[in-house]
């Protein structure tokens, strides 16, 4: 079966013999018992979907300067090495979210001090993730720097102190739905939102998944943009684990399914997307 996505030099079908050099388990949530026995409370809940957009953003996402300059480090890939900034892609998505759509940058303000810049991130990723973005004026200002890659990558330790423990990412209540088997049109209509949330100029939260395949991907990215150029549906995203590449989601109509390229940590192959951050569980 030819995949439907661009062909790709490197990479491998999920199902494929591994490569016994390459680690496994990427990504694998943590406590999976925790997560289904949440699956089975909270699976009668419906998502709340953003509500009315407030007042539209400054620009669109930019790719090159609305996302954290420092990478989500793979774990898996770092034996023995446990003390990294590793399993934050949740966190860091909901706060390259979060200060798109709450903060506001002043180059022109004199710099603080550390601490101060790891308050003001805290008090942005504060936020209610789902709610719509804030006016201008009523936006945190983050003085001294144009945009949040100039702001992390000189002010890494204070940006990263804002984030907390890595718990709040392994084991996010949301992880409860990577155990359920959605549609295919629950997944074209997840397409659909992601759709008409980039043209409306608001960044889309996602977590990608294909538990419980032996090469497991539990990843969330920040969908900002897309292609409908040919019969495949492409998706730009934000991926925390390579801030400096291009991360591209495939959706085909055809199949009404997710599918991921050859990735540096992942197989490529169909998968699951879900949005997150829609409400309290989801």
């Amino acid at each position: 079966m030819v995949p439907p996505w661009p062909a790709f030099p490197r990479g491998r079908v999920r199902g494929a013999p591994s490569n016994p050099r390459r680690p496994r388990g990427r990504y694998r949530p943590l406590f999976t018992g925790m997560v289904v026995g949440a699956a089975g409370l909270l699976s009668a809940c419906a998502p709340v979907m953003l509500g009315a957009p407030g007042a539209p953003p400054p620009a669109r996402f930019d790719i090159d300067r609305d996302i954290f300059a420092f990478s989500n480090l793979v774990r898996a890939a770092r034996p023995g090495r446990n003390d990294g900034f590793a399993n934050y892609c949740l966190l860091m998505v909901r706060g390259a979210s979060q200060f798109y759509r709450f903060a506001r940058f002043d180059p022109s303000a004199p710099r603080v001090t550390a601490d101060e810049y790891t308050r003001l991130a805290r008090a942005v990723m504060a936020g209610t993730p789902w709610a719509p973005p804030r006016p201008l004026e009523a936006r945190i200002v983050i003085p001294g720097y144009a945009d949040l890659m100039a702001l992390s990558r000189d002010q890494e330790p204070a940006v990263k102190a804002a984030f907390g423990s890595n718990i709040l990412s392994m084991m996010d209540v949301r992880l409860w739905r990577v155990v359920f088997a959605p549609s295919p049109s629950q997944q074209a209509k997840v397409a659909a939102e992601l759709r008409a949330e980039v043209d409306a100029g608001r960044p889309v939260p996602v977590l990608l998944t294909n538990y419980p395949e032996p090469d497991l991907l539990n990843h969330a990215v920040l969908v900002y943009d897309y292609r409908d150029e040919s019969r495949i549906l492409e998706f730009g995203a934000y991926d925390p684990n390579d801030p400096h590449g291009r991360f591209a989601l495939f959706f085909d109509p055809a199949t009404r399914g997710f599918y991921v390229p050859p990735l540096t940590y992942s197989p490529p192959g169909r998968i699951r997307a879900f949005r997150l951050y829609t409400s309290p569980f989801f």
